[in-house]
C-alpha cells in the first residue's frame, strides 16, 4: 500500500484537507449570486448560475466530496480515475455489444453531458471556485475527455443503427465503422463513404460537429493559454531565484 501511495502521489504528503466539495459548491453558487468575484450580467450570469447549479447533478462532485477526506492528492486521483473510467465506458460498451440496450445509450448521454458541464464550469467558474487548476494535468484529462466524446457518439450511432432501418447508407456493420465515422465527423472531413439518412442521424451529426468546434475552439484554447501562463510564471520564478542566489554568492 505504501508503494502504491508513493507511485501515485510521490514522496510528499499534504496533511491539510480540502474544504468539503459540497459545501464549497454551495459557497461557489452564493459567490456568483452575490457577484463577489465577478460582475456578470445577462447571458453570462445565467450561464454561470446554471453551471454552478448543474454541478449538484453530477457524480464528480460527490466523488470529490467523499475522497477529499483523505486530502487533496486523493481527491485529485479520484477525479482522474473517474475521467479514465468514463473514457473506457463507451469503449467497453462497444466491445461487449451492450450498446443495443436503451439504458446504456441513456447512461452514455448522461456521462458525456456531465463531462461537458464539468469542462464549461472550469472555464466560466474558475474565479468563483477558488481552486488551483494544474495546466498539465488539465490538458492530459482534456484528451481523455475528447476520446470519451468521440467514442460515445460512435456508441450512439451504432445503437440507433441497430434499432432503426435506414439510419445510415450504407448501414454500419461493425464497431470499427462507427468509431471511424465518429472521428471523421469530428474532423469535418466528410469522405462520403457513409452518409446519415434518418433525421435523427443528421441531428446527431450536427450535435457532434458543434461539440467538436466548441471543444477545439474554446476548451483547448482556454487550457493552452492557461498552460502558457503557468510556464511563463514558472520560468520567471526560476529566473528570480537564480538571480537571488547569484547575488548572495557575489556578496
Amino acid at each position: 500500500m505504501t508503494r502504491l501511495c508513493k507511485l501515485l502521489i510521490g514522496h510528499t504528503e499534504v496533511l491539510r484537507k480540502p474544504r468539503p466539495a459540497l459545501k464549497n459548491q454551495v459557497y461557489t453558487l452564493l459567490r456568483i449570486w452575490r457577484n463577489y468575484n465577478h460582475d456578470d450580467i445577462g447571458l453570462e450570469r445565467l450561464l454561470r448560475l446554471s453551471l454552478a447549479s448543474a454541478q449538484f447533478l453530477t457524480p464528480g462532485l460527490y466523488i470529490k466530496h467523499f475522497s477529499g477526506r483523505w486530502g487533496y492528492q486523493w481527491r485529485n486521483i479520484s477525479t482522474e480515475v473517474l475521467v479514465l473510467l468514463k473514457s473506457l465506458f463507451p469503449l467497453v460498451s462497444l466491445g461487449t455489444g451492450v450498446y443495443t440496450s436503451s439504458w446504456m445509450a441513456l447512461l452514455s448521454v448522461y456521462l458525456v453531458t456531465e463531462t461537458l458541464i464539468y469542462l464549461a464550469a472550469l472555464m466560466f467558474l474558475s474565479d468563483a471556485t477558488r481552486e488551483h487548476i494544474s495546466p498539465r494535468r488539465s490538458v492530459l484529462l482534456l484528451f481523455l475527455n475528447f476520446f470519451e466524446i468521440m467514442l460515445t457518439f460512435a456508441l450512439l450511432y451504432l445503437h440507433f443503427n441497430y434499432h432503426q432501418q435506414g439510419f445510415f447508407r450504407p448501414e454500419l456493420t461493425s464497431v470499427t465503422d462507427a468509431v471511424y465515422f465518429s472521428f471523421v465527423t469530428a474532423a469535418t472531413v466528410g469522405y462520403g463513404d457513409m452518409v446519415p439518412v434518418a433525421p435523427l442521424a443528421k441531428h446527431l451529426v450536427m450535435i457532434q460537429i458543434t461539440i467538436t468546434f466548441v471543444f477545439v475552439g474554446l476548451f483547448l484554447n482556454f487550457f493552452s493559454n492557461l498552460f502558457s501562463r503557468s510556464t511563463m510564471l514558472h520560468s520567471s520564478y526560476r529566473t528570480r531565484k537564480f538571480k537571488h542566489k547569484s547575488g548572495r554568492r557575489k556578496s
